[in-house]
């Protein structure tokens, strides 16, 4: 009967046992963010063999690097953890070393009393360093669906229900072997997983900057636009008091919004490259040929001119005052001439025109001449050329600024045909919707308010500060700070931009890092 309560004891011990090993192994094939699943690894793994403390290292080339290290009473007494990973020698002469080359289990009841036939040995420094005594240590090879070692598990001082470190139980070597094993294959997902995501990250980030670098004026955009949306979301989840108290992103909705930031550009693809590299009204090869017409108009001059006073000259008589007051009139029309065309160079350069220089655009426009080559009379300028330099603020025209527009909508239509992953699927609409303004004036959809997502306006907000401060836009000269800020607050006063990320933007001086940003960008 005794001996029937006994097996009874064991089997359910077993089925615990195998129970707590599927639960620890749902637990580990649901985490993939490889730091917090190395500390899993370990931490599940003392609370199997009832263990003090317990490391974990992963093989990498001819080193094992240290990543995992707990122990769980000095933690207790320093309550912190000071570890910092590092890299050992991969050799028979440590026991991670050893069991990481030769794949055996090590279970050793007193690591100080080591016999001198084996090949490892034990360091002592970390006891001699923290004032601790190792003593009993389990460590196994962690192999994974190729029965490839990646790594090694080892545990330390396991102990009995009064506290005091006994040796590892023998039937603990298969539990954790089975568990490292499946640690093992976790941390090769992971691993894969966290590939994957980099190298989907490097195509976006490289996609992005192919794209800015369309136009060396935008060299750069995408990645502060991304850094900068990013730095204000991490002020967003550090706030403990106000409107955003109770907002918080997940590190996957930071990566959702990082990558919304490098992608909300991609639709530029579509927009002519002349269009985007616009840097004046009219390129220089235009204004060239609006120069090379005034020098007709000033040869049609001449010739009328020389015309008239032929004229004179062959009716006899004294026609000297009239020929002095022709030469007046040249003389006046030629300086006309060249200070209308000096006018026109100048408004050529993007900046707000006045009330009285369209007048005048418009008065210049409408002056004709008799081409003196074909005889036909033209105007000083033609439509095209008078609608670019009609251009009140900026340098493009309402058909070259609803083309530029439109990119958002080539943004989404991209977008919408990459299958992201869960974690990344708001990106098209976070994106595609970076121009849209709270009051609804925005573009392309006209969205108002709540509609607009609050990563969207955080990105807005991101966009028009790197588009007024920027320093690599040929078009304009980069904006003093003071004024930048003026111009974003004064857009939320207006009801364009939300006031409180704007108030955070300017409260917690998320602009003051713009170096750094550009530094990391560099770099990226």
């Amino acid at each position: 009967m005794g001996s029937d309560r006994s097996d009874a004891a064991v089997y359910e011990n077993l089925q615990s046992q195998i129970a707590r090993l599927n639960q620890i192994g749902i637990a580990l094939s649901s985490e993939h963010n490889l730091n917090k699943l190395l500390e899993l690894i370990v931490t599940e793994a003392r609370r199997f063999t009832i263990a003090d403390g317990g490391s974990l290292y992963i093989k990498e080339g001819e080193k094992l690097n240290f990543l995992v290290a707990q122990t769980e009473s000095l933690e207790a007494k320093t309550h912190e953890k000071s570890f910092k990973s590092f890299y050992v020698p991969l050799t028979k002469e440590s026991i991670s070393g050893y069991v990481a080359i030769t794949g055996k289990i090590l279970n050793i009841s007193d690591v100080y009393h080591i016999p001198p036939t084996v090949e490892y040995r034990f360091n002592k420094e970390f006891d001699r360093r923290m004032g601790y005594r190792s003593k009993s240590m389990l460590t196994v090879p962690m192999r994974d669906h190729k029965d490839e070692i990646i790594g090694v598990l080892q545990l330390v001082n396991s102990l009995d229900l009064d506290g005091r470190v006994v040796p590892f139980r023998k039937e603990y070597e298969t539990l954790i072997l089975s568990l490292a094993s499946q640690a093992a294959v976790a941390i090769r997902n992971a691993k894969l997983i966290e590939e994957i995501k980099s190298l989907f990250r490097s195509l976006v980030r490289y996609s992005a900057k192919a794209i800015d670098s369309r136009s060396p004026h935008t060299a750069g955009h995408s990645g502060r636009v991304a850094k900068f949306s990013l730095r204000i979301a991490q002020a967003i989840n550090d706030e403990k008091d106000g409107v955003f108290a109770n907002v918080k992103f997940s590190p996957e909705q930071l990566e959702e919004l990082r990558m919304a930031g490098w992608l909300h550009d991609i639709g530029k693809i579509g927009v002519k490259e002349a269009v985007l590299e616009k840097g004046t009204k009219l390129t220089d090869d235009q204004m060239e040929t609006v120069a090379e017409r005034f020098a007709v108009i000033k040869s049609s001059l001449l010739l009328e001119h020389c015309k008239q006073k032929s004229e004179l000259l062959q009716a006899g008589g004294e026609q000297g005052a009239k020929l002095a007051e022709l030469d007046h009139t040249l003389a006046e029309a030629l300086a006309a001439v060249e200070q209308d065309l000096e006018f026109l160079r100048r408004i050529n350069i993007p900046e707000v025109m006045q009330a009285q220089d369209l007048d005048r655009l418009r008065v210049i426009a409408e002056k004709s001449f008799v081409d003196p080559c074909t005889g036909e009379m033209r105007y000083y300028l033609s439509s095209h050329e008078y609608e670019n330099l009609a251009v009140l603020r900026g340098n493009l025209t309402a058909s070259e600024r609803k083309e530029i527009q439109r990119h958002v909508e080539y943004t989404m239509e991209i977008l919408r045909k990459i299958p992201f992953t869960k974690d990344l699927e708001n990106i098209p609409i976070i994106a595609a919707a970076h121009h849209e303004m709270l009051d609804g004036s925005g573009y392309p959809y006209g969205l108002k308010g709540d509609d607009i997502p609050l990563q969207a306006r955080i990105m807005c907000i991101s966009d028009i500060y790197d588009a007024l401060s920027s320093k690599d836009r040929a078009y304009k000269k980069a904006m003093p700070l003071e004024k930048t800020i003026a111009i974003l607050q004064e857009e939320a006063k207006r009801g364009k931009l939300d006031a409180n990320l704007i108030e955070l933007f300017v409260r917690r001086k998320l602009y003051e890092g713009e170096r750094k940003v550009e530094e990391e960008e560099e770099q990226d």
